[in-house]
C-alpha cells in the first residue's frame, strides 16, 4: 500500500488564513514570532499500487481528472510522499512547522472515497482517503522544539486568548 499526500491550496489569497494570522499577530501576541501562516486542504490517498511512481501517477490523475479535489481555475496542488518529507530546517532563524487538523472521530473522507470507488470506478485502485486541514506556520524560534511548542500554543484552543486553529472538543491535531 502506497500513501500519497495531496495538498490543495487556493491560487488567490486565502482569507481564512489571513484572518487567522491577523488575529494571532494583533490580538494574541504572536506578532514577533509568527512570520507566515498557510492553509491547505489535506488528503492522504491510500493506493494499492506496485510502486511509489505508479501511486504518484494515479494521484496526479485523480487530482487532475476528477472534480473531487482540485478546481484548476482556483486551486493549485502538490503531491508528496510522507516518508520522503524533509526534516524541518531553519531559514534565518525561522522554523517551518506543519500541523494537521482532523475530525476527532477520524480523518476518513467517506464521501470522496465513496464517489471515487462507486461513481467514478476507482474501487480497485483507491483503498482509503483521509482528509484534514494542514496549517504551515513559519515561526521565529531558537530551535525546532521551541517552534513546535509555540505551534502547539497557537493551534490548540484553551481559552479565549489561547490557541485558535483547533477546538479540542471535536478536532484532533498532530505535528507532521
Amino acid at each position: 500500500m502506497q500513501v500519497i499526500e495531496l495538498l490543495v491550496r487556493l491560487k488567490i489569497p486565502d482569507v481564512t488564513a489571513l484572518t487567522a494570522v491577523s488575529a494571532l499577530r494583533r490580538r494574541m501576541g504572536y506578532g514577533d514570532v509568527l512570520k507566515e501562516l498557510l492553509r491547505a486542504d489535506y488528503y492522504a490517498l491510500h493506493l494499492p499500487a506496485d510502486s511509489q511512481q505508479s501511486a504518484l501517477d494515479l494521484a496526479r490523475r485523480l487530482a487532475e481528472k476528477t472534480n473531487l479535489f482540485v478546481n484548476p481555475n482556483k486551486h493549485a496542488y502538490e503531491l508528496r510522499i510522507p516518508a520522503e518529507r524533509a526534516e524541518p530546517a531553519p531559514e534565518d532563524g525561522v522554523w517551518p512547522v506543519e500541523v494537521l487538523v482532523t475530525d476527532a472521530e477520524g480523518a476518513e473522507a467517506t464521501d470522496i472515497e465513496q464517489a471515487l470507488q462507486e461513481r467514478l470506478g476507482y474501487a480497485d485502485v483507491v483503498a482509503r482517503v483521509e482528509q484534514g486541514t494542514l496549517w504551515t506556520m513559519k515561526l521565529a524560534a531558537s530551535d525546532l522544539a521551541a517552534a513546535e511548542q509555540i505551534a502547539e500554543q497557537i493551534t490548540v484552543t484553551q481559552a479565549r486568548g489561547q490557541g485558535l486553529l483547533v477546538n479540542p472538543h471535536f478536532q484532533a491535531w498532530q505535528i507532521l
